[in-house]
């Protein structure tokens, strides 16, 4: 693969792993994905690390509701 394909497929992995890419470039990446062994194991980094960063918001979200609840029945 060209080191230029594989700058331009890289750069849009973020909005391809939020479905925010028009069909051609969606097309592209996953086509290079597909070819890139190198791009490939990136973008399985960026998985990992984009559903992590999910888990860790989402545990955090639910710590600091049981924390405020808790604040609001001690506080009746």
């Amino acid at each position: 693969m060209s080191e230029n394909n594989c700058k331009d497929t890289l750069a849009k992995v973020f909005d391809f792993l939020a479905n925010d890419l028009e069909d051609a470039d969606r097309t592209q990446v996953t086509s290079h994905l597909g070819q890139c062994d190198t791009c490939k194991q990136e973008y399985a980094l960026e998985i990992k690390i984009s559903e992590l960063i999910t888990s860790s918001s989402l545990n955090a979200q639910a710590t600091f509701a049981a924390k405020m609840q808790s604040r609001l029945q001690s506080e009746l």
